[in-house]
This record gives C-alpha cells, sequence and structure tokens, in this order.
C-alpha cells in the first residue's frame, strides 16, 4: 500500500511539474494563468445560451437590490442613490489621493458585478489610495443602453458638481465599451471630458462581425459569440447595434482624452480592441495600448502573475493622471 501511495504521489508530482513545464516554457505564461484559464473553461462547459429563460431568470435578478460582499473588503464602502441606480463608493482606509476614478463594471450588459471585480476594485483601491466609485447601472433585458447612459450620465454630473477635479473613466469588457462610447457622447454634447480613460478587454462591436472573431472564439474560454450577438440586439433597444453608443469602434476619436488599453490575446474582444488602436494611431489620437500574450479576457482580475503585472502598470497610469 505504502509503495502504491508513493507511485501515485510520484506519478501526480512528474504531473504537475510536466504541467508547470508546459506553461512556462512551451506557452509562455504562468502556471496559475494557465489554471486559471483551465478552470473558467470547466466552469463554463456547459454555459446556458440566452433565450427567454435565461432572460427572465436575469430580468428577475437585476431587479434585487444588489448587494457586495463587503466582509472581505479592505477598503471602507458606502452607498447612495443616483438617477434610480445604487452608486457604491470605495475609498482606502489611510493614503487617499485627490483624483476619483469612475469605473464601469463588466457582464455583457445583463449580469451583476462578480466577486472578481470587487476583489479587482480592492486591489485598486488600497494600491492607488484612490476613490473609485462603481454604479450598478441599468442593463439588459429590461434597459437599453439609453436608461444606462442617461443614468451614468446623471451621476457623473454630479461627481463633477461635487469636485473641480476630473474624474478618470475605467471599465472592462461591456463597462470598457461602455466607458469609451460615453466618453465619445460627452465629446459630442461638449461636456467636460475624463482626465483619461483605461479600459481592460473592451467590448466595442456588439455585432462581433469582425472576421477574426472565430479564429479567437475556439480560444476563449469564457465567451460565446452567438449570445453576445442576442445580447447585443438587446443592448440596442430600438437603435442599429452598429450605433457608436452601443458600438463605440464605429464613434467618433478625435477629441477623446488619452486612452490606455489592456487586452488579452486569447479572447474574443482582441481582433476589434487591436483594430480600434489602430484607427487610433492613423488619427493620432493618443493612447496605449498593452496586448499580453496567453492571457484571457480581463485577466487583470486574476490572482495571477499577469494579472499583477497589469494592475502595477494600472497604478502607475493612474499615478501620472493623478
Amino acid at each position: 500500500m505504502k509503495k502504491m501511495l508513493k507511485a501515485t504521489a510520484l506519478l501526480a508530482g512528474v504531473s504537475a511539474l510536466s504541467y508547470a513545464g508546459r506553461a512556462v516554457l512551451i506557452e509562455g505564461r504562468s502556471v496559475g494563468s494557465r489554471l486559471a484559464e483551465d478552470i473558467i473553461r470547466i466552469v463554463n462547459f456547459d454555459l446556458e445560451d440566452v433565450d427567454a429563460e435565461m432572460l427572465a431568470k436575469n430580468f428577475k435578478e437585476n431587479r434585487k437590490e444588489y448587494r457586495i460582499p463587503e466582509g472581505i473588503m479592505r477598503s471602507e464602502i458606502e452607498h447612495f442613490q443616483e438617477a434610480g441606480m445604487k452608486v457604491y463608493r470605495m475609498r482606502p482606509r489611510h493614503k487617499r489621493g485627490a483624483r476619483r476614478v469612475l469605473y464601469l463594471h463588466g457582464g455583457g450588459y445583463i449580469h451583476q458585478p462578480s466577486l472578481f471585480h470587487w476583489l479587482f476594485l480592492d486591489r485598486m483601491v488600497q494600491d492607488t489610495g484612490l476613490e473609485f466609485i462603481v454604479p450598478i447601472y441599468p442593463k439588459t433585458p429590461e434597459h437599453s443602453f439609453e436608461k444606462a447612459y442617461s443614468a451614468v450620465a446623471a451621476l457623473y454630473q454630479k461627481l463633477l458638481a461635487d469636485s473641480s477635479e476630473p474624474l478618470v473613466l475605467m471599465g472592462d469588457s461591456a463597462g470598457g465599451g461602455l466607458a469609451i462610447g460615453f466618453s465619445q457622447w460627452l465629446s459630442e454634447e461638449g461636456l467636460p471630458m475624463p482626465k483619461g480613460i483605461i479600459v481592460i478587454s473592451p467590448w466595442l462591436d456588439v455585432t462581433m462581425e469582425h472576421p477574426e472573431i472565430a479564429k479567437y472564439a475556439k480560444l476563449d474560454p469564457m465567451l460565446k459569440t452567438e449570445n453576445l450577438k442576442v445580447i447585443g440586439r438587446i443592448w440596442a433597444g430600438n437603435h442599429d447595434p452598429a450605433h457608436y453608443r452601443v458600438s463605440p469602434i464605429n464613434g467618433p476619436i478625435e477629441g477623446l482624452p488619452k486612452l490606455y488599453m489592456f487586452v488579452g490575446e486569447r479572447e474574443i474582444c482582441l481582433p476589434d480592441t487591436r483594430k480600434f488602436a489602430g484607427m487610433l494611431k492613423a488619427a493620432g489620437v493618443d493612447h496605449e495600448y498593452y496586448e499580453y500574450p496567453m492571457m484571457n479576457h480581463v485577466f487583470p482580475q486574476y490572482p495571477i502573475p499577469e494579472g499583477a503585472n497589469a494592475r502595477r502598470k494600472m497604478r502607475t497610469i493612474l499615478e501620472l493622471l493623478e
């Protein structure tokens, strides 16, 4: 029996070393990132389709009062109401900077923030010493982008009225797309612009028409193209899904503040993010583009070395914007 246990342990160790060796030597990534991708793939193995049942479930879920898992946070947290939405304010307990960050969370315009969002935001608050404001903005299937824009605009104006300091706008995935589209709308309306925009894996085109998306859909363990197309059409409401406030890749880019984009190599948001970066470069719009090899969707939120690297870069950017 002892020999069998030793043999089993040896085989497990060899398997682990082989797994680690492949991740580091062949794939050029951390073991943690490879493990995270495998876990995501397993969890999403039977990812439900966006059908009437799923939409009804999310409709009901999104009507509940949202509560964050405050017990695991180091930040000071309070909330208030603005334009019918709950808004969380997160502050560091000690050192505080003057700049504030308005953060628009991802979730495909249909899901509320996940635990990973709050752990990420808590780290950012502690690492930067800045205040983060996080609205639980209106979502589909009950609401379209128009309701969300109206609510976020009201919050944005309130925050500007509270302080003369311009905000930094941040967002991930759908929230990244919303951050860019909202800034384009501010520019067109002649309203005060953010100090800068930082986005992670932004969803830039809800039509998902880029010809290379099919290639990256095979690598992405989290997102399903057909689901996103359905949600995108609902989010657009009575408007064309290609409208820039829904698909900001089609919006005006001149006049935007400096834009910082983070994206992974193994996600379906990559083709449009690359395209958008190329558009910014061609137009001479100030921006910085960070593409991380072998990384998945919204990887900076994960407790992996590559995620920590991206978070350090974001902290440096926020210090420069301070």
